[in-house]
């Protein structure tokens, strides 16, 4: 890391201290909001006044973002660990610099989605029982899951009634018997997403269901009832799979930042080119947005920025993700491996230790289900934790009384975060609520009271639409890259999880092995690994 920026980092805690010891309530600063065509972004409610915020957002021009972000789509090497291209912005929109060959196979692959997923829509591709498929099962866990199921449960208005999608993610094979008597083995799809068509899962669940699907057909066309997405087609192949069903990736893809590729295909299946390519046209104009507006105005600079300030001055361990619609309930499931995969690391991108905390455990949940959780422990804990607070403007339904009920709570918590509930407000609610019921006064109007200063951000959407959420996803990815860079560390590799799964292969054969020779239990197993 450069000196003018830690000099920068030096000046910034300096700073930090009046409001640690300030008491008094943060005021909104109508200054901190920003506007896109489709996103809302408030940051107002938060524990820093224009003069710090400068100095934040003189940190993004001293790592110099805008560059470095040049650098990564024109096809630099900036994953430098693994040597590889980070590309998936091409996705949306290839960048005149880039290499030509790659343009191509983007372009390439594009046409292909679009043909595959219009032919099973219309029937024109059918089963090997020459029936129109009914069901999609997408097998992938990761960045093969996360974000395909939290994009489709997001837009489930938008898809095919004629044909719905399912997810089979775990190894566990309880949740893939329990879908599989749902299903009719003529009409189901299956699509297995794998980078390297080598993992456990993968193979497993492959075996389970060719079992599954021979007891309906013979074992010469079951294969027609399959897709595959990897990098690795020569081990597809060997599967069994077409080659015609096979669905290429690439290295420079990364599998948290997949799902704008084909890694989504029974996605586009279910809602349709058109809509996916609206998704895709969302991300782009977040794309524009962040690489073309000023830091000031740049929303997911102002998003790292505002996750570094709480995480280096603060100490806050963890970041909230609060969607008030009920269609982006997993949203915070991807929005969590994007941000703990890509930046819990603790080296830099030369492979030196780091001095500074990196990285922030995302969690979150359904705002109003939330409210009667965990909602307690943001209000009167005394825990810092960052929050984003999600809503769209119209309800996803139509039901727009219940969307401003819906609303009123969303901006109830925000504001009680930020101004709290003082001991005023305290004592009238106790003489209205409680003075009659017998309790210690002094005692409830004390737990009533609440300090607020507690850091929130309201994003909120025109409308949840295709456009409004790739717009909002890719922000979080641009969130994510930044942070990185003011981490000093690299976003795009997670060697932690690729030892955990070649540990896993070792485990699983010695275990095999231990059962064949010297029928040892599970039990036994584990206290001599443990051991």
């Amino acid at each position: 890391m450069n000196k003018i920026f830690l000099e920068q980092i030096k000046k910034i805690k300096a700073d930090t201290l009046r409001f640690k010891k300030s008491k008094k309530n943060s005021k909104n600063n109508k200054n901190f909001f920003i506007k896109t065509d489709n996103v809302y972004f408030d940051y107002s409610r938060n524990t820093f006044d224009d003069k710090l915020i400068k100095k934040l957002l003189n940190l993004a021009e001293i790592i110099d973002i805008k560059n470095k972000y040049k650098e990564l789509i024109n096809g630099h090497e900036v994953n430098i660990s693994e040597k590889r291209k980070v590309l998936h912005p091409a996705l949306r929109r290839v960048s005149p610099s880039l290499d030509k060959s790659i343009s191509k196979k983007i372009y390439d692959h594009k046409g292909y989605l679009k043909k595959l997923s219009n032919d099973i829509r219309s029937g024109r591709k059918k089963s090997f029982s020459n029936k129109n498929y009914t069901d999609i099962v997408s097998i992938g866990t990761g960045g093969s899951f996360f974000g395909i199921k939290a994009v489709y449960e997001s837009l489930k208005n938008y898809s095919s009634v004629k044909i719905k999608l399912h997810f089979i993610s775990n190894l566990d094979f309880t949740e893939n018997r329990d879908l599989l008597l749902k299903l009719n083995p003529k009409t189901t799809l299956f699509i297995v997403v794998s980078k390297s068509f080598r993992t456990i899962e993968t193979i497993e669940n492959i075996k389970k269901i060719k079992q599954w699907l021979n007891k309906s057909s013979n074992k010469s066309n079951i294969m027609n009832n399959f897709l595959a997405v990897t990098e690795n087609d020569s081990e597809a192949l060997k599967l069994g799979i077409h080659e015609d069903n096979i669905i290429k990736i690439w290295d420079w893809l990364g599998g948290r930042y997949s799902i704008w590729s084909g890694v989504s295909i029974g996605l586009i299946i279910a809602i349709g080119y058109t809509n996916f390519n609206k998704f895709l046209n969302g991300a782009e104009k977040a794309d524009k947005h962040f690489s073309q507006s000023k830091y000031n105005k740049n929303i997911p600079v102002i998003m790292a920025l505002i996750s570094f300030y709480y995480t280096t001055y603060f100490g806050a361990q963890s970041h909230l993700i609060l969607p008030y619609n009920y269609r982006l309930r997993f949203l915070q499931d991807h929005i969590q491996q994007l941000e703990m995969e890509s930046n819990g690391k603790s080296l830099d991108v030369d492979g030196k230790s780091i001095s500074s905390k990196a990285g922030n455990i995302v969690w979150g949940g359904s705002g109003s289900c939330s409210q009667h959780s965990f909602y307690q422990l943001l209000h009167q804990g005394n825990l810092i934790i960052p929050s984003d607070f999600i809503i769209s403007k119209k309800s996803d339904c139509g039901s727009q009384d219940n969307h401003d009920m819906l609303f009123s709570n969303f901006l109830s918590h925000l504001e009680i975060l930020n101004k709290g509930f003082s001991k005023l407000q305290a004592t009238e609610l106790y003489e209205k609520k409680f003075s009659n019921q017998g309790l210690d006064e002094e005692l409830v109007i004390r737990n009533l009271m609440l300090s607020g200063k507690n850091p929130a951000n309201a994003i909120l959407l025109n409308q949840l639409s295709p456009e409004s959420l790739g717009e909002l996803i890719a922000f979080y990815e641009h969130k994510t890259y930044v942070l990185g860079l003011l981490y000093g560390i690299n976003s795009f590799d997670q060697w932690a999880v690729e030892i955990g799964k070649i540990k896993a292969v070792e485990i699983y054969d010695d275990i095999r092995e231990a059962k064949r020779k010297n029928k040892k239990t599970n039990i036994k197993i584990m206290k001599e690994y443990l051991n």
